[in-house]
This record gives structure tokens, C-alpha cells and sequence, in this order.
């Protein structure tokens, strides 16, 4: 059957770009133009098969470090036609599997800020445990510290961090995470089937296609060096002794006028970690400290890879894995990263700029699927990507 097509002002469930008429006007123009650069890549292809919708919409702000961008994108939804089992007439399926998208100034990390951080810790053979916050201090203020002045080592990315969602190449992690970071080439994600598998004529492939459009030679992401680890390890260590005392307080204050056996034993424990840890600060203070006054300058250099494993770890444990690096990312080892300053600039007030795009082409291989596959391959061939890094001058 003859394809249906609509672009954003015929759209089915309508849209909202929030923001300023300023704003507004700069995401519309932004989202048009990729629009057209879209329907431009069809002028020799007949759509087929399928109803493909065109949305816009905003999905909030973008916060790169200290700069907060308008996040928004642009939407190609394809819905495949069918044969309805009893009736016998063309129907439209109402959800899509198929799906372009372009999002401008996108979330680094599309599951939220899961960075590589401190977990949990308990004192040596204690039972209570703390599941201490390593963005800021607690109490009254801590919303707002967190989010206008959080903590360096709350900022870090690993590989992992920014693979997630866009690529399930586990064994090629590395030169995956390089396509991202330097806007070179694609990752994918497979949803349906496996990449290792020997693919037939009869075989199901759903894949979900990621690209990074960036500002050419400049890096989305560049290493922590171990000296900056055990600095910025510092800076957290005031944060870990404030939030220790707080959470202690606070459950000693909880428990004051519980007189059972159980909150006896509980008081008698968090009275003893009350005592245990001014050690245990004192001995990781030396510690970093130490490690950055002795070693050579070639070592400090170098990046930090560090366990990833940081759930529910004796405190003395910690202590130990403090100067502890590896030489490689591997299965539970991550090497730590930070926005570039140098890429992730001001945006001087224009909170729409685009400074980052990311292009995403979600598309089914199989015999029932082909108005995928052909409107994808089409796409492959006729896009112009380069068209859209214009847009980040």
C-alpha cells in the first residue's frame, strides 16, 4: 500500500515547545529545518507500507557543568500497516517500532546521572550502614548545592555512562565509547535479535542506530587524571565526614525515646561508629594526601581507572582501594571522564543553541517488516548529516 506521510502541522497528538517567543521561534526554525532535510532524503522514494508522523517537543533543559541548554527534538514516528484479521481492511498499528529522531543538546547519560560513585559503607564489622550522598552536604541547603555546586567527583563519566542505551557492543566497549565522545561514526544498540548471530533470510533484527553530531576535533569527554581523582577525593572526604555526622545524628535523635531491646543494640552501635569514624577520616585524608606528595609525576598523570564496585564496602576496605588504579576499563573497572570545558562552553544566554545533536534510527529487519528496512536503507543512503553539523556553527 501507498504510504501516508504528515509533518508537524498535521500532528495527531499535538505538541508543545515551552519556553519565551524568542525561544520558541529559534526551536521551531531549528526543528523545521530538520524536517525538511528529512523529506529531502525521500525525493526519490516512495513510502510504503506505513503512516509516518513528525512531532517536535521539548523534554526540559540540558545542565552540561555550569551551562544549561534547552533540550528538544525533532520526531519521525512510523506506524505499519496491516491487514485486520476479521474485518479484512487496512489498519494502522498503534504503536510504532520504527522511529527517527534528531535531539538537540541531548542527556550525556539517557538514563539519568548514574556516574561511577562511593556507594555505600559500613564500619569494620558494624551493622549500620550508610548510603551517604556525594553531591553535596545534607540538611537545608543540600538541594540547592547540589544542583548549583555539586561535587567534582559527582560530575565523573565513565564508558559505560555514556555507552548505555546506545550500544550493546560489549566487546569492542572502547572504540564504541571513541565514536561518541569524538562525533565519528555510529553505535548501535540491538533490542531484537544478536550482532553475533548469524543472520538468515528468516532472522528478526530490531536495532536501534546512535550517532553524535559534535564540533569537529574537540572531545565531548576527556580523562581524570589520578591526581585529580585524589584532589577531588579530598574535596569529598568533607562532604562524606558532614554527611557521616548528619545521617548519625539524625537516626541517635530517631531512636532517642525507644526504650526496646532492638533500638538499645541499635544506639550502641551507631554510638560506637560515632567513635570509629574520625579515624577512618583521618586515615583516608593521610592517605590521599600521602599518595599526592609521593608519587611521581608520570604516575599522577595518568588516568584514573578505578573499581566499580562501590556497594556496601567496609570502610577499612575503602581506605585500602583509595590508590588503587588499573591500567584499562574492563568488566568491573571504570575509567573516569568529565565534560570538556573546552567543548561545553557558555551559551551567552541563547539557551536554544544547539552545541550537541544526537541522531537516533530505531529500525525492524524480517520478512513482515520491509517497509522498515526500506525506508531505513533509503535514510542511510540519503540523509545528509553534514547538513546538521551546520547547525552547531
Amino acid at each position: 500500500m501507498a504510504g501516508i506521510y504528515t509533518n508537524h502541522t498535521q500532528t495527531k497528538y499535538g505538541f508543545s515547545l515551552k519556553g519565551t517567543t524568542a525561544e520558541k521561534a529559534v526551536m521551531m526554525k531549528n526543528l523545521i529545518g530538520i524536517e525538511k532535510l528529512e523529506e529531502a532524503s525521500r525525493n526519490n522514494f516512495k513510502l510504503t507500507g506505513c503512516v509516518a508522523r513528525v512531532s517536535f517537543s521539548r523534554t526540559n533543559n540540558s545542565t552540561y557543568g555550569k551551562n544549561v541548554y534547552a533540550a528538544y527534538g525533532y520526531q519521525l514516528g512510523v506506524y505499519q500497516l496491516v491487514c485486520h484479521v476479521t474485518e479484512h481492511v487496512p489498519k494502522i498499528v498503534d504503536e510504532y517500532r520504527t522511529v527517527f529522531r534528531v535531539d538537540i543538546n541531548p542527556y550525556i547519560s539517557q538514563f539519568g546521572a548514574h556516574i561511577v560513585s562511593t556507594g555505600e559503607f559500613y564500619m569494620k564489622y558494624g551493622k549500620p550502614v550508610y548510603s551517604i550522598p556525594e553531591e553535596a552536604k545534607m540538611g537545608a541547603g543540600f538541594e540547592k548545592e547540589k544542583t548549583e555546586k555539586p561535587s567534582r567527583i559527582s560530575q565523573y563519566i565513565s564508558e559505560d555512562v555514556l555507552l548505555t542505551g546506545r550500544s550493546d557492543d560489549y566487546k569492542n566497549k572502547h572504540a564504541e565509547f571513541l565514536k561518541l565522545n569524538n562525533g565519528e561514526g555510529y553505535v548501535e544498540n540491538w533490542q531484537g535479535g544478536s550482532r553475533y548471530d548469524n543472520h538468515g533470510p528468516d532472522s528478526y533484527q530490531f536495532i536501534d542506530r546512535h550517532y553524535f553530531i559534535t564540533k569537529p576535533g574537540i572531545p565531548l569527554l576527556i580523562p581524570v587524571s589520578r591526581k585529580q581523582y585524589l584532589e577531588d577525593m579530598l574535596e569529598y572526604l568533607e562532604i562524606e565526614k558532614a554527611n557521616f555526622e548528619y545521617l548519625n545524628t539524625k537516626e541517635l535523635n530517631d531512636l532517642r525515646t525507644q526504650t526496646a531491646d532492638w533500638a538499645k543494640n541499635r544506639k550502641a552501635d551507631l554510638e560506637a561508629d560515632k567513635l570509629a569514624y574520625p579515624k577512618i577520616y583521618e586515615a583516608k585524608k593521610a592517605k590521599l594526601k600521602d599518595l599526592l606528595a609521593k608519587q611521581k609525576t608520570e604516575w599522577l598523570q595518568k588516568p584514573a581507572v578505578v573499581d566499580k564496585n562501590t556497594m556496601l564496602k567496609d570502610a577499612n576496605e575503602s581506605l585500602q582501594a583509595l590508590g588503587r588504579f588499573y591500567d584499562k576499563e574492563g568488566e568491573y573497572k571504570a575509567a573516569l571522564y568529565i565534560m570538556n570545558p573546552a567543548y561545553f562552553t557558555s551559551n551567552n544566554g541563547q539557551t536554544t543553541k544547539p552545541l550537541l545533536l544526537e541522531v537516533q534510527f530505531r529500525y525492524e529487519i524480517s520478512k513482515e517488516k520491509g517497509f522498515s528496512a526500506r525506508l531505513f536503507n533509503n535514510w542511510e543512503k540519503n540523509f545528509d548529516l553534514g547538513a546538521l553539523r551546520k547547525m552547531l556553527e
